[in-house]
C-alpha cells in the first residue's frame, strides 16, 4: 500500500509552533532505544538498514560523519585587543590558559590514523603568539613543527600586534616563523605546506600598518622556501587592500599580481577579492573579504550579518568541502569556528585528561542529530 507523502512547510519560529517538549524527548528515546537495539543484532544487514533509515532522517548527522573533518584548535582566549566585532569574545581580561601541546599532539596523531581526517589543521586564539609571553616562548614552534612533522597543512592565523614591539619577542617570532618554513619546505618547489593568516579591518588597532610591516619583514627575510600570507577582511573594508598594496610598493619591495580567482571583472575593489601577489622573491600574498556575523561581541554591531541557524554553519567552504571541529581551552569541542549557538561536547574529562578522538566525533554525530530534532520540531509544520 502506498501512503501520501508528507509535504514539509519551513518557517519562522512563533509561539503557535513551539516544540512541545515530550516530542523532543520522545524521539531522541526512540533513537537512543533503536541504536542500541542494532548493535546487539548480530545481523549486519539489519544495522545497515537502520544506520540507512537514521541518515536519511537526520542527513546533517551524516554529514559530520561522512565528510572529511579540519581540526581547528582555539589555544587560548586571551588577547591584548577586545575588537568590538570578536567572534570568540576575547581580550585581556580573559583566563592566560592555553590547550597544553601535549594535546594537541596526541589529537593530530589520532587524526592521522582516520581516513575522514583532511591533514588540514588551524591554530588560532585568542592570539596565540601571546604564549611567547604568558605560557612558554617554545609553544607555536613546537605546534608548527609537530603539525609539519605529521605532514599536516597548518593555517596560523595572528592579528600581529607584537609586530609594533621592537624587542626580543617579535625577534624571535620571525625566527620562528621563518625557521619553520625552511626546515619544512619541499626541494622541488621550495613551497612550505603552512599558511599565516592576517586579518586587516578597521577594527583592529592600526591593522594596515601592522600588515605591511609584517609583510615586508617576511618577504626580506625569505631567502630559502616561499610563504604564503592569507590576509583577510570584510566587504565594507575592502578598500584597505589597495592601501596595503601602496604602502608595500613605497617600502621598495616588488609586487606583481598573480591572478584572480572568480573576481568581478567590473568593480575594480572586487577584483582585489581572491587575488594573489607575488612580494618580493619569497612571499605570496592572497587578498579575500568576507562577511561579518553576528557572533560574540558582534552581534551587538548594526552591520554584522544575521545567521538563521548557526549551529548549522560548520562546513569550510572552498573547492573540497570539511567539516570544522573547533577545540577550545574550556574543554568544548565545536562543530563551526565561530560563536553562537552551537553542536558541541567536550574533549576534556572531568579529571582534566583528554577524551579519545574517536568518541569526541561518535558525540559530534550524536548531538547534531539531537539538534536536528530540535530544530526541525522549531522551524517545520506538517502541513
Amino acid at each position: 500500500k502506498k501512503y501520501p507523502r508528507l509535504k514539509w512547510k519551513h518557517q519562522k519560529v512563533s509561539n503557535q509552533i513551539r516544540p512541545r517538549k515530550w516530542g523532543y524527548f520522545f524521539t531522541l528515546f526512540c533513537i537512543d532505544k533503536a541504536s542500541f537495539c542494532a548493535s546487539l543484532v548480530p545481523m549486519t544487514g539489519f544495522r545497515k538498514i537502520y544506520k540507512h533509515t537514521l541518515n536519511k532522517m537526520f542527513p546533517i548527522g551524516n554529514i559530520v560523519e561522512s565528510l572529511p573533518y579540519t581540526m581547528v584548535f582555539k589555544t587560548t582566549n586571551w588577547c591584548w585587543y577586545r575588537c568590538p566585532h570578536c567572534c570568540e569574545s576575547a581580550g585581556a581580561d580573559m583566563p592566560k590558559e592555553y590547550i597544553p601541546a601535549d594535546v594537541i599532539e596526541s589529537y593530530v596523531k589520532q587524526a592521522r590514523q582516520d581516513t575522514k581526517f583532511s591533514r588540514d589543521l588551524v591554530l588560532t586564539g585568542g592570539e596565540i603568539t601571546s604564549a611567547y609571553m604568558h605560557h612558554s616562548p617554545d609553544y607555536v614552534p613546537k605546534l608548527l613543527n609537530m603539525a609539519l612533522d605529521n605532514e599536516c597543512a597548518v593555517d596560523i592565523k595572528t592579528n600581529a600586534g607584537w609586530v609594533a614591539a621592537k624587542n626580543q619577542t617579535r625577534e624571535k617570532i620571525f625566527n620562528d616563523l621563518v625557521g619553520t618554513l625552511s626546515a619544512h619546505s619541499t626541494s622541488s618547489f621550495r613551497v612550505s605546506p603552512m599558511q599565516i593568516s592576517l586579518s586587516l579591518d578597521r577594527f583592529h588597532p592600526h591593522s594596515l600598518e601592522k600588515n605591511t610591516d609584517f609583510i615586508t619583514e617576511m618577504s626580506r627575510r625569505q631567502k630559502n622556501s616561499s610563504c604564503m600570507i592569507h590576509v583577510s577582511s570584510f566587504d565594507k573594508d575592502a578598500d584597505m587592500f589597495r592601501k596595503l598594496l601602496d604602502n608595500l610598493k613605497k617600502s621598495g619591495i616588488a609586487i606583481q599580481q598573480l591572478m584572480v580567482v572568480g573576481a568581478d571583472s567590473g568593480d575594480s575593489l572586487q577584483k582585489l577579492n581572491n587575488s594573489f601577489w607575488s612580494v618580493g622573491n619569497n612571499v605570496i600574498l592572497r587578498l579575500t573579504t568576507g562577511t561579518l556575523f553576528d557572533g560574540g561581541r558582534a552581534k551587538n554591531m548594526p552591520d554584522a550579518y544575521h545567521t538563521p541557524a548557526p549551529q548549522f554553519s560548520f562546513i569550510s567552504p572552498g573547492p573540497t568541502p570539511t567539516v570544522l571541529m573547533a577545540f577550545d581551552t574550556f574543554g568544548s569541542v565545536t562543530l563551526g569556528e565561530n560563536s553562537g549557538r552551537k553542536i558541541r561536547t567536550h574533549w576534556r574529562n572531568p579529571d582534566g585528561t583528554a577524551r579519545p578522538l574517536a568518541d569526541i566525533r561518535r558525540d559530534l554525530v550524536k548531538q547534531a542529530r539531537k539538534e536536528e530534532v530540535r530544530y526541525n520540531l522549531e522551524t517545520i509544520k506538517i502541513t
